[in-house]
């Protein structure tokens, strides 16, 4: 019979204390003190016999019981082991487990202290998720700048391209040349377009809203694609409503998140298929507008 004083502190331990049976199709309990009740969402009051921690229905993931099994029957001892697990409730959390295990006639007889690390774990979580963005800031930033670099390296022949070509096509020449005189400055135009684009895309700058036409950043933004589509097999169909309200927002802002839904549709689409063809869609609905009058 263990000792009053023993049994206090069984009873006032601000940890789980699980002493019982555990094996591949439940958990038997000898003992559980009022913490280990309470952490599982039960009174505690509630019988030692109810509050099995180790059953399989408190596991969300039953290949986590059973590698959890494993352990214990390979090394007689866990520590510090992290498990998600269920309150009787049915809402998850997470726990740690330091154990000891001695083989039985069915399964194993544990002994076990329990805690619910929830609260680190969440913000363990949000840190990764903190560094990740970092990361991925870090990443854009030097993208932003490799990109302007290279965007400013550009601007000098095309500049150079488009005055002379500006200049042969003023004076009279042969036919076939000025064909070619005319493709030479319409290509380079383009190309100076695209630099612009680039640039304005890789610029550092504040949040600036203003009366934007959508169909234009939609334009704009395909064509910082056009070359990867061209190569890759991807097929761009334009559907651009004619007549479309001017929108209040960062264009800038704008062209990042499509751009974003353009990359993630192509990669889906050549994933399953190696090619794609993809539908580009503006259109207003008077009748859902916020500022349309009664």
């Amino acid at each position: 019979m263990p000792e009053p004083r023993l049994l206090r502190l069984f009873d006032l331990v601000s940890e789980g204390v699980f002493i019982g049976g555990i094996d591949a199709e439940g958990c038997v309990t000898a003992s559980a003190n009022p913490y280990l009740k309470l952490m599982f969402g039960l009174a505690a009051d509630t019988p030692d016999a109810e509050a099995r921690p180790f059953a399989v229905e408190r596991f969300v993931d039953r290949q986590a019981r059973d590698a959890f099994l494993e352990r214990l029957s390979r090394d007689g001892t866990v520590r510090d082991y992290l498990l998600r697990v269920r309150r009787a409730d049915g809402s998850p959390f997470w726990i740690e487990v330091t154990a000891l295990a001695e083989p039985a006639e069915s399964g194993l007889s544990i002994e076990a202290l329990v805690r619910d690390v929830s609260e680190r774990k969440n913000l363990d979580d949000q840190a990764k998720d903190v560094y990740h963005q970092l990361l991925q800031a870090e990443k854009l930033a030097s993208l932003g700048q490799t990109i302007s670099g290279v965007a400013h390296e550009l601007n000098n022949p095309l500049a150079a391209i488009l005055t002379w070509a500006e200049r042969m096509s003023s004076n009279p020449t042969h036919e076939t040349t000025a064909k070619g005189i005319d493709a030479i400055l319409a290509q380079a135009e383009r190309a100076a377009r695209i630099v612009r684009n680039l640039l304005t895309f890789a610029r550092k700058r504040h949040t600036t809203r203003a009366m934007v036409d959508l169909n234009l950043v939609v334009r704009e933004t395909l064509s910082l694609r056009a070359y990867e589509q061209r190569v890759s097999n991807v097929v761009i169909v334009e559907a651009l409503a004619a007549g479309l309200p001017h929108v209040f927002a960062d264009p800038h802002q704008v062209q990042q998140v499509l751009l974003n839904r353009v990359i993630n549709a192509e990669q889906a689409r050549l994933g399953a298929n190696g090619r794609a063809t993809m539908i580009l869609r503006t259109w207003h609905e008077p009748e859902r507008d916020p500022a349309r009058p009664e």
